[in-house]
Parts: structure tokens; sequence; C-alpha cells
């Protein structure tokens, strides 16, 4: 019976030592997300985040570029838990980076295909096969509201018109991470007034 108390007893110090780290990842994670929105007399950006637990891999972000584009991107890493968390993390930081090198150039040389093709080149050189991601970038130009994107296996966003149409907005690339030396496709599509964006990840269809 001491037995049973004592490994119990060590089981219960287990799990709350991991609830603890948890929380820090938690915590760590919320840093991690834009707390500001860029402002555009065109568009109004709203983002909503709910985890099916503490932590997990899916990620949002968007950032101005330059005076007339704002980048948008969306992604999901495979897995759930820390270890998702944390590669989502390097997503982060990887696309960052990819944008302000775009930012540098004045967001001209830098297309949407680029970003996604060297964000999975360092996704791939730097964690295991296994870990990979979806990811959707988008670009949109406000001199002449066009939307520049590039999807990497994520859900396809949808765009709802006020006729009623709904546009799937996908390139048929594959996920970032997964193979290296891929080439990404992008597309481009004109957003008009009233127009609905909407990107979401699996959380939302399942």
């Amino acid at each position: 019976m001491t037995e049973n108390l004592e490994r119990l007893l060590q089981v219960a110090k287990e799990k709350e030592r991991y609830e603890a780290e948890l929380e820090i990842a938690r915590e760590i994670q919320k840093q991690l997300y834009p707390k500001s929105v860029p402002e555009s007399a065109q568009l109004k950006l709203v983002a909503l985040y709910k985890p099916a637990r503490m932590v997990s891999g899916d990620y949002y972000d968007y950032r101005r570029l330059d005076d007339s584009k704002i980048a948008i991107a969306i992604g999901d890493v495979a897995g759930k838990g820390i270890s998702a968390a944390l590669l989502m993390a390097t997503v982060q930081s990887g696309f960052r980076s990819q944008l302000q090198l775009a930012s540098s150039s004045g967001g001209h040389s830098v297309g949407t295909s680029l970003i996604v093709s060297r964000l999975n080149e360092q996704l791939h050189a730097n964690t295991p096969p296994e870990r990979f991601a979806t990811f959707f970038v988008g670009v949109f130009d406000e001199t002449t509201s066009t939307l520049h994107y590039t999807n990497a296996g994520h859900l396809p966003p949808l765009i709802l018109r006020t006729d009623g149409s709904v546009t799937r907005l996908d390139t048929a690339n594959t996920v970032i991470g997964l193979l290296g030396g891929m080439s990404y496709t992008q597309a481009e599509i004109e957003l008009k007034p009233d127009d609905l964006f909407l990107a979401y990840s699996d959380g939302v269809s399942e």
C-alpha cells in the first residue's frame, strides 16, 4: 500500500509539473500572435483564436509591408501540444524574417511564392521530416485592391461576394517543411467592396 501511495504521489507531482510547463508554453504562445491590427482604409481585419488544448499548432499573422501592402498569413502545424506549438514558433519566426526582407526591398521583388519557398527550405533544413505545416500567405495591394497569394496545402480560404458567389483560394501547392527544393506558385484576385475574405484552420471544419 505504501508503494502504491508513493507511486500515486509521484504521478501527481509529474502531472502538476507538466501542467505548469503547459501553462508557461500557453503564455509564451499568446505573445507570438499579433497584438495590433494594421490600419487600412480598405480592409477591416478581425481574428479569433480558440485552441482545442492549452497550446496548439495553429498560426495566424498580419503585417504591413509598406504604405500600400499588407501581408496576411494562416497556418496549421501537424500534431498537437507543445511540440506543435514549438514548430509554430519556428514558422512565425521564419515568416516574419521573410516579411522583413520583403519590406527592405519595398515589397516589390519578393512575391508570396518566394516567401513560401524560402520558408519551406528553412523548415525542411531545421526540423525532422515528420514535422510540417500547411500555410497560406496573401499580400493585399491597397492601390489595386488585389490580393496576391500562395496556398501551401492549407484549407482554401474563401471569398464571399455580395452576389452570393464563393471563390476558393487554392494554388495546389504542397505543405511546407516536408520536402526540400520545392517550387511554389502564386495567384491573384481582385477584392471588391463588401467582399468577405475568410481564412480558417481545420478546427472550424472539424
